[in-house]
């Protein structure tokens, strides 16, 4: 069946995120999109959870009808600040390597409702300004879409 929220993957991920790290996070949000974390400056540590699309699984019965394997992608984004070595990044990476590790371990394996266990997939680059770091993590939820 097809969802009545295609997004609520999204929603589980950043419940899972905030029961599993608990006050370790100051902020966890839905986000409409990875862009939005350089429009706002959050409390460090924060984290974002941002749908990157979807991409229709290859192989038997794939578009052919009203049955489709669907890998809807996630992007989790952990930004941290630090001004302890600001010009190398020391400082941030220091803060993110343990965080990082826990979101891994929160969401790795975890199985949505209405989908499969997440999996780990090719996540956009790192980035960092100032003192600040953005460490992106991308999952995937398989999800089977059909008519009733």
């Amino acid at each position: 069946m097809i969802p009545q929220d295609w997004l609520h993957v999204g929603a589980q991920m950043v419940e899972r995120i905030e029961m599993e790290m608990g006050g370790d996070i100051r902020q966890v949000r839905l986000a409409a999109a990875l862009e939005e974390i350089g429009d706002i400056t959050p409390a460090s540590p924060a984290i974002w959870v941002a749908w990157d699309g979807d991409r229709i699984v290859d192989g038997a019965g794939a578009g052919q009808g009203a049955a489709q394997a669907i890998d809807q992608h996630w992007v989790v984004a952990l930004l941290v600040r630090s001004a302890k070595d600001a010009a190398s990044g020391a400082g941030v990476s220091t803060a993110a390597g343990p965080l990082l590790s826990r979101v891994l371990l929160a969401l790795m394996g975890w199985q949505p409702e209405g989908a499969r266990a997440l999996r780990r997939i090719q996540a956009p680059r790192p980035s960092y300004i100032a003192g600040t770091g953005v460490y992106p993590l991308a999952f995937a939820a398989r999800l089977i879409s059909s008519q009733p």
